[in-house]
C-alpha cells in the first residue's frame, strides 16, 4: 500500500491530504482546488511519496488541473 501526502496553500494557511493510493490521493485534492476560489489559483502544493513516479504523475495532474481553471477564468474576463 502507498501512502501519498499531499499539501496544499491557501491564504488561510494549508492543508494536508493524505490517500492510500494514487487515485483516492488524485480525487481528493482535485475536489479540493476545484472549491478553492478561482481567484486563489494557482495555489502552491507538495507532493510526498516513496514512489517518485506516482509523485510526478500527481504533481503534472494538478499543476495542469489549476492551469486550466486560471485559463478559464481568464478567457471570462
Amino acid at each position: 500500500m502507498t501512502t501519498i501526502a499531499i499539501l496544499i496553500g491557501t491564504q488561510a494557511g494549508a492543508r494536508l491530504l493524505a490517500a492510500a493510493s494514487e487515485r483516492e490521493a488524485a480525487l481528493s485534492a482535485e475536489a479540493f482546488l476545484l472549491r478553492m476560489p478561482v481567484r486563489a489559483l494557482p495555489a502552491p502544493l507538495w507532493v510526498q511519496c516513496a514512489d517518485p513516479a506516482v509523485s510526478g504523475r500527481l504533481t503534472g495532474y494538478l499543476n495542469a488541473l489549476q492551469a486550466e481553471q486560471v485559463r478559464e477564468r481568464d478567457a471570462r474576463v
